[in-house]
């Protein structure tokens, strides 16, 4: 019988390979006495890229449960959690806040992190939080989209529009056409009254 880590690769190579499916059944063969918090974790985040959001809740939630110090596994299960809110189910909103703010404390440092944290406080009506998030996230990548946008956002719903102006323009440099910023730009403009 293989050892967790071996199915864990033997999932990883598959997934990389663009087999999904193949991935899931290499890992649902690995016996319930060898499912680790890695083991949850690996098939949390496969259920997401399948777009199956219940689910990936529920094994990143075990994930969490079976190794609560890992800022990853909690960061994840923040992002599912979000997928659901953007999807319509306000319920999840302040789970998914209380996940990235607990990973963050864990040590979580990847941009990713603070621009689902920045958009699970400004959901949660924190633009000051949400803009401070963002900030962070840039720091750590200043041409990370997601946490710029999430600045933008901020800014806009602080009503500083010239530095969410420029923050826009910023990404569209980085990723010209990106449709949420060219629609946010135009907003924008059209609240400045140069629309």
């Amino acid at each position: 019988m293989a050892t967790i880590d071996a199915v864990l690769a033997e999932a990883r190579k598959k997934e990389q390979a663009g087999d999904l499916a193949g991935a899931v059944g290499v890992l649902d063969q690995a016996p319930e006495t060898e499912r680790t918090g890695a083991w949850h974790y690996a098939r949390g985040a496969m259920a997401v890229r399948a777009g199956k959001l219940d689910e990936a809740v529920a094994a990143l939630e075990k994930a969490v449960q079976r190794e609560p110090e890992i800022a990853e596994y909690r960061s994840n299960l923040g992002a599912a959690l979000l997928e659901k809110l953007k999807a319509g189910d306000a319920s999840v909103g302040q789970r998914a806040l209380e996940q990235l703010e607990l990973a963050v404390q864990w040590g979580a440092s990847l941009p990713d992190v603070y621009a689902n944290l920045s958009f699970a406080r400004l959901a949660a009506g924190d633009a000051k939080g949400a803009l401070a998030a963002a900030d962070v996230g840039c720091r750590n990548d200043e041409k990370h989209v997601p946490s710029l946008f999430n600045r933008a956002a901020a800014l806009h719903a602080l009503n500083q529009l010239v530095p969410c102006l420029s923050t826009l323009d910023t990404i569209l440099k980085l990723a010209p056409g990106f449709a949420p910023a060219v629609q946010s730009r135009a907003s924008t403009l059209h609240k400045m009254g140069r629309a």
